[in-house]
């Protein structure tokens, strides 16, 4: 029952994790120098993600209504729209309602959550069935199947794919024995399992938690555990943890400053985040005093040309800190600045940028309510005589969200 509600508590919860131990050396370790950029804060500006900006008005009509606070996927031709209840697909180009994908219940088809994650090596969206199944669907709207997940009742939070396999993070709440990832193939079959570089959180019960506090940390949802021991515990969720980059699986825990590269059942060192005096090290995991000033690196979008990061500062504060960081893979530069600011355009003078997804042809992409757009155009109308903004002007209180996506350099 202990895990059942602490899973109930945290179902898109990961783990409270703390600095591991590399597995190979890092003499090499390409490194991003968060805290020199922190000493020296700097305007992010567009330009350093992109050439230049597309503004998709999403088509709005009674059967592909976009529901509240959305988030999005970027794929080749396609954009990927989901909020609590709904999955729909729009076209790149031209924002054109294309499909409505699956539903929620409880029938054979349905999936617990309208959150997908994408499947580029046969182009189907993969649905969390709880406990043990992967709903799949193709970007027109048909069932596809299912898989089994072979190790239920616990569930990997989120989940990466290979031409073989399926690789999935596990939340690791109150355990789960010390595993991190779990290898297994469309059959059900599993493959391998990933050993946790982490300490794994002592297992613990409703009766003995004191309070939980939710935040909402740049593209991070921070939920917060005080114990009735005195001790805290931190779970992230809402950032990706696994995702592929050129053919490859990174991997990144949250309190730890490095990213990993998953071959077959090993973590190989791929970038580390240098924090320096910010670092928050596995002695303060579940510290909630005297670490005003440590950082936890939390979402990072990796593209060919940069790394888009957010460092959270002052996490058991009453008013955590978060900053954005750029780092330039060409000029080996970091940049970083108060995530409350966001990314100044300064190709096409609209509204802050704020990075919620990326592809992988290196965009950038964010999505507005439309009825934040039409306010912004009302306040900036010099700003809004912009060719290139003459999209928005159509806009009414009544239309879809509009996406926002960079250009690659």
């Amino acid at each position: 029952m202990k895990k059942e509600w602490l899973y109930a508590v945290g179902l898109v919860c990961l783990t409270a994790a703390c600095t591991g131990t590399p597995q190979s050396s890092t003499t090499e370790l390409c490194s991003i120098d968060v805290a020199g950029a922190m000493e020296k804060p700097a305007e992010l500006k567009l330009s350093e993600l992109g050439s230049d900006v597309r503004y998709v008005s999403l088509e709005t009509t009674d059967s592909c209504l976009v529901g509240g606070n959305p988030d999005i996927l970027l794929l080749d031709e396609e954009i990927v729209v989901f909020s609590r209840q709904t999955c729909l697909v729009f076209d790149k180009e031209s924002g054109k309602f294309l499909s409505k994908v699956g539903h929620l219940g409880d029938d054979p088809e349905a999936y617990s959550t309208a959150a997908p994650t994408y499947n580029d090596a046969n182009g189907l969206l993969y649905f969390m069935r709880r406990p043990g199944k992967l709903q799949k669907y193709d970007l027109q709207g048909n069932y596809r199947g299912s898989v089994t997940i072979p190790t239920p009742p616990d569930s990997p939070s989120d989940f990466c794919f290979t031409d073989s396999s399926i690789i999935g993070h596990y939340a690791n709440i109150v355990g789960d024995n010390g595993r991190a990832l779990l290898l297994f193939n469309e059959a059900g079959e599993q493959i391998d399992t990933v050993p946790s570089l982490l300490p794994v959180l002592p297992d613990r019960g409703i009766d003995d938690i004191n309070s939980i506090n939710v935040k909402r940390q740049g593209n991070a949802g921070i939920i917060l555990t005080t114990f009735q021991s005195g001790d805290a515990s931190a779970s992230i969720a809402g950032i990706p943890f696994l995702w592929k980059s050129d053919n490859e699986i990174r991997y990144k825990e949250s309190f730890n400053d490095t990213i990993y590269t998953v071959e077959g059942n090993t973590l190989t060192p791929y970038i580390a985040f240098s924090t320096g005096k910010w670092h928050w090290g596995a002695e303060a995991r579940t510290e909630s005093k005297d670490n005003e000033k440590r950082l936890l690196v939390g979402c990072v979008f990796e593209t060919d040309n940069t790394i888009f990061f957010q460092c959270i500062r002052g996490l058991y504060t009453d008013e955590p800190e978060t900053f954005n960081g750029i780092y330039d893979r060409k000029t080996n530069t970091t940049r970083m600045y108060a995530e409350k600011e966001g990314i100044k355009d300064d190709l096409n003078g609209f509204m802050a940028f704020r990075p919620k997804a990326y592809s992988a042809q290196g965009e950038y992409g964010m999505i507005v309510d439309a009825g934040k757009v039409m306010t912004w155009m009302e306040e900036n109308p010099e700003a809004a005589e912009n060719e290139k903004l003459s999209v928005l002007k159509e806009l009414t209180d009544d239309s879809n969200p509009v996406v926002i996506i960079t250009v690659p350099k």
